[in-house]
């Protein structure tokens, strides 16, 4: 029977950050959410991940099990400055990074300020701006618009599978991963029922200020060795540049995947997992031609 992971507790910042200990043996590997999750639903991929390393996640300020900001700062540097502080608190060092989203975009600029805490990385659909680019002008208000109309209270952790499972962007999701979504995304309240750990007001805080953290211009120099993986059906920010990405990046390359959205991890699990293993696998090893060695 394969024992749930170990649930603890680390002040960082002034902010109480849950982590999870996922097991493994090995090099630290960090496991970073996108915004509004938290660590334990990527429960498949931290699993495989354990094959090459002792994998560790943790919740974002204000994010599944981690303590609110006292001051209410909500933004993209104050989570960067959680990222730093968290691998300072528990003593990491060359650290394989991964990360979904927001949480690829942190782990990348990390790695390229920080090589000696971030040794390489997956970054699977980072979050990526050019300044003034009109795409991503006219698509950021109505992503804030639309987490602030998101139902955020459920009778049930069915009541709540039921809403998500058949409306964007969760149809997409395995039905396991969305499962673990209702139940540890979501905590009793009051009344008897559900809801969400997530505020819909902290996250679309976080969305306001995305554009203020230039990540791209740190990602495109990292001299760590970085794979990205973009789903050829996502439509988020970042993913229509793929192509300059694949072009500018110093020390990386682009994968895309068949059939998969910007929630890549929760539709092809499996997939992302094993591209992961390999590529940390082939840093480990030094193998000739990885992706380790300069192109």
């Amino acid at each position: 029977m394969v024992q749930p992971p170990k649930s603890s507790y680390v002040t960082v910042n002034g902010i109480r950050l849950h982590y999870l200990d996922w097991g493994g043996n090995g090099p630290p590997i960090l496991l970073l959410h996108a915004t509004g999750f938290l660590g334990r639903i990527y429960r498949p991929i931290a699993r495989v991940l354990t094959a090459v390393g002792h994998v560790l996640s943790y919740d974002q300020r204000g994010q599944g099990d981690s303590g609110p900001s006292t001051v209410a700062r909500y933004n993209w540097m104050a989570s960067f400055a959680d990222l730093c502080g968290f691998l300072s608190v528990m003593d990491l060092q060359g650290v394989l990074g991964f990360g979904h989203s927001a949480g690829a975009t942190l782990i990348g600029a990390l790695a390229a300020e920080r090589p000696d805490l971030i040794s390489c990385a997956v970054l699977v659909e980072p979050v990526l701006f050019i300044r003034d680019d009109p795409v991503i002008a006219q698509r950021g208000p109505l992503l804030i618009a639309r987490t602030l109309k998101r139902r955020a209270r459920f009778a049930s952790v069915d009541d709540t599978f039921e809403n998500f499972h058949g409306k964007p962007p969760f149809h997409s999701w395995r039905p396991d991963i969305l499962r673990d979504y209702c139940e540890y995304g979501t905590r009793p309240d009051p009344e008897g029922g559900r809801r969400l750990k997530c505020a819909p007001e902290t996250e679309a805080a976080f969305y306001q200020s995305a554009r203020e953290f230039d990540g791209w211009s740190a990602i495109r120099q990292c001299q760590a060795p970085l794979l990205v993986i973009f789903g050829d059906s996502s439509e988020a920010a970042g993913a229509h540049l793929r192509g300059q990405v694949a072009q500018e990046l110093a020390n990386g390359r682009v994968v895309t995947i068949a059939g998969a959205t910007h929630f890549a991890p929760m539709e092809k699990p499996d997939e992302i997992a094993q591209m992961a293993v390999q590529f940390f696998a082939d840093f480990l090893n030094r193998k000739p031609g990885a992706p380790s060695d300069p192109p």
